[in-house]
């Protein structure tokens, strides 16, 4: 028991149990209690059940006994098989099921075996059961909820209206399941709204929760709390000043700083303590399942800013969001998933948005590189590159220019600088719609410069190859992505060397370094082009290319340094290059954040010695050591270390930590010398190499 306490022995065993073909006889009744038992282990032991021969025999058998729990992960599991033979037995749980998790998890494997949950639908039986659920009385988790001001929703069918119970019940069921991912009849009731008015219940519904969740202290009390702080700090800084003084040695404490005014203080306390919440809404997370079923895109600027504002404070809130937003069919949604899971300064909500990416990558029957691709928001631009902006009797378009930024044009193809005010005889609800869609058009266009832009870096990291007639639909026929496409040299794979290297021009076609037109046939494999894979020669001519017609590489493919791993280096597991070269920490932490890393986690005493940067499609992460500083961070020398990579972190395993470091020979080339750059970049930000790097940057 001791060393199966011991987490990297378990985690040991369950890879060691995974490699057998099926489940040892003696350990299966073991496994088979973990795979339906807590969420420790469960992940780990279903996957050392792979090949058990009566696994579909023991799922099904599992939906009529033991607990709620029990029966909802084998629901969910008989969906994740997808076998047909299983539908009969899920039906048959569907109609005693009393649970409303469990019931929601066996509808959810019905829907993905294909079996059409609207046969389950009952619009007078749910009204019914509504008004027997809400005679209970609403939990006080949800007391704080403004039910009267409930949006009203419409059935798209009869143009009735939804009664206001059948949501309420929704949103009191919701908080007591406390989970915030729709199940699949809530989803499908939502369907058949109208959607603008479900869209706007959903929006209502999330940000009222958002709004109860940061729902400040008050004034007075915060005034009370900034006084009380503001002398704490005086009578510390006084002391520290005094202590100082008393030492009259500069090179340890530094020049001593005269303390602030009380007021001064005061007024530093202040406006934080003002924004603080005076309590949490996380207990009725639940009630974003309703919002995560009928919100669209007005969702995603909201989740997006609340996980920036709150990711330090809020981790439990911020996965809610993300669980709810997995859910909602828009491409915004789903970008933002993906941006998150790839770059985020907190671990676990970075992590818990990549799970959630996958999963829905899943569900959709695609890789995840293929769910990036095909939810690219077009800001609203159709094929030809057009938004059109109607007013109603007029209607003003918009096309990117070179700066890739919108340039308005009115009816007769005149120039506008800015998009015109509405008038006397233009439809006033078009008018003001229009006004409200634009805005939201350039915002989502500047996130998909960004995004693409950061996607494509990773591709060509990463080595990714498209099927070329993928890449032609979604890439190069993307009304914004196709831009990026025009500033980048592609390279023809086979036998996984490159053979030939093209760039697209803006009519969709393709011309080589002499401007000669190429074309290849369906099934061609192209990727991003790179240094290390051509000649000088070659190099130096697609970069005169890009020269002669004036066009700026969306990054730097061509030209940069190579770093080319040497024969006694294959089995290193770092790179110390760059080893005692100094810097200061803020100039580390500003460069480091905008070649895409983020801060490591704080060890002991509060110190953090590392900068992460992930790449999930390669499932390893690119590791920046220098000497480290503590939270909060002071602007002090550093001095760079060492850079290795790690593997991540299986599917539904917590993350290893302590991992050992991949050998270098195990990276991917064109990623290894894009990183070893990142750290010739950051050491380029200091001084150089100073011999005394220990001792100036000890603690």
């Amino acid at each position: 028991m001791a060393r199966y306490q011991q987490r990297t022995r378990r985690r040991n065993a369950f890879h060691a149990l995974r490699t057998f073909p099926k489940p040892l006889p003696r350990l299966a009744t073991l496994l088979w209690t973990l795979a339906l038992g807590p969420k420790h282990d469960r992940s780990a032991a279903q996957r050392c059940l792979e090949g058990a021969p009566d696994k579909l025999e023991r799922l099904t058998a599992a939906l009529s006994g033991g607990s709620a729990e029990s029966r909802l992960v084998a629901s969910e599991w008989l969906g994740r098989l997808g076998d047909q033979k299983a539908i009969a037995a899920l039906l048959a749980a569907a109609k005693k099921e009393k649970n409303e998790a469990t019931k929601g998890a066996i509808m959810g494997a019905l829907e993905q075996l294909g079996v059409p949950v609207e046969d389950f639908l009952d619009r007078a039986g749910l009204l019914k059961e509504a008004g027997k659920g809400l005679s209970r009385g609403v939990p006080t988790d949800l007391k704080w909820f403004p039910f009267e001001r409930l949006p009203a929703a419409y059935w798209a069918d009869s143009g009735a209206a939804v009664e206001p119970e059948i949501v309420q019940w929704w949103l009191v069921q919701g908080c007591k399941l406390k989970n915030p991912e729709p199940g699949a009849l809530l989803r499908r009731y939502a369907a058949h709204f109208r959607p603008a008015e479900r869209e706007a219940l959903g929006q209502f519904i999330l940000e009222a929760w958002i709004a109860e969740d940061i729902a400040p202290i008050p004034r007075a009390e915060a005034e009370s709390r900034a006084k009380t702080s503001a002398q704490q700090m005086l009578h510390g800084a006084r002391y520290r000043y005094l202590f100082q003084q008393a030492q009259k040695d500069p090179k340890v404490w530094g020049v001593p700083q005269p303390p602030l005014t009380l007021e001064q203080y005061y007024a530093q306390a202040l406006p934080g303590l003002l924004k603080q919440p005076k309590g949490s809404a996380i207990d009725a997370k639940g009630v974003l399942s309703v919002a995560g079923a009928c919100v669209g895109g007005g969702a995603v600027p909201v989740v997006n800013r609340y996980l920036k504002d709150w990711y330090g404070y809020r981790p439990a809130q911020g996965k809610a969001l993300l669980q709810m937003l997995a859910w909602v069919e828009h491409r915004t949604a789903t970008q933002l998933l993906l941006a998150v899971g790839n770059r985020f300064r907190t671990k676990g909500i970075q992590e818990e948005a990549n799970r959630l990416a996958q999963a829905l990558a899943e569900r959709k029957g695609w890789t995840l590189a293929e769910l990036a691709d095909r939810t690219i928001p077009s800001a609203g631009l159709d094929e030809q590159g057009i938004l059109t902006i109607d007013y109603g009797p007029r209607q003003v378009t918009a096309r990117l220019n070179q700066e890739l930024e919108f340039a308005l044009s009115d009816g007769e193809g005149k120039a506008l600088k800015t998009l015109p005010a509405p008038r006397k005889d233009d439809d006033e609800a078009k008018a003001a719609a229009a006004t409200k869609m634009f805005s939201a058009a350039k915002k989502e266009l500047k996130s998909v410069l960004s995004m693409q832009r950061e996607r494509l870096y990773e591709a060509m990291c990463t080595q990714r190859t498209w099927p070329i007639e993928d890449w032609n639909l979604y890439l190069n026929r993307h009304p914004i992505v196709r831009h990026h496409c025009q500033r980048l040299t592609w390279a023809v794979v086979r036998d996984g060397g490159a053979v030939g290297w093209f760039r697209p021009l803006a009519d969709g076609s393709l011309t080589d370094v002499t401007d000669g037109p190429v074309t290849y046939p369906d099934g061609t494999l192209v990727r991003v082009a790179h240094e290390c894979q051509v000649t000088p020669e070659q190099s130096q001519a697609w970069r005169q290319h890009f020269q002669d017609y004036n066009i700026e590489p969306l990054f730097e493919h061509f030209g940069r340094l190579h770093f080319k791993l040497s024969e006694e280096r294959q089995t290193d597991s770092e790179i110390a290059d760059f080893e005692g070269h100094t810097l200061e920490a803020f100039r580390l932490r500003g460069r480091a954040t905008k070649l895409g890393y983020s801060r490591g986690q704080a060890q002991d005493g509060g110190w953090f010695y590392d900068y992460h940067k992930r790449f999930p499609t390669l499932g390893l992460e690119a590791v920046i050591e220098f000497t480290g500083n503590g939270l909060p961070e002071e602007n002090r020398t550093v001095a760079l270390r060492s850079l290795r990579f790690t593997r991540l972190a299986e599917k539904g395993e917590s993350s290893p930590g302590g991992e050992a470091a991949m050998l270098l020979s195990e990276v991917p080339a064109v990623l290894l010398s894009e990183c070893w750059n990142d750290l010739r970049t950051l050491a380029a930000e200091g001084p150089g190499f100073d011999p005394e790097w220990e001792k100036k940057t000890s603690p």
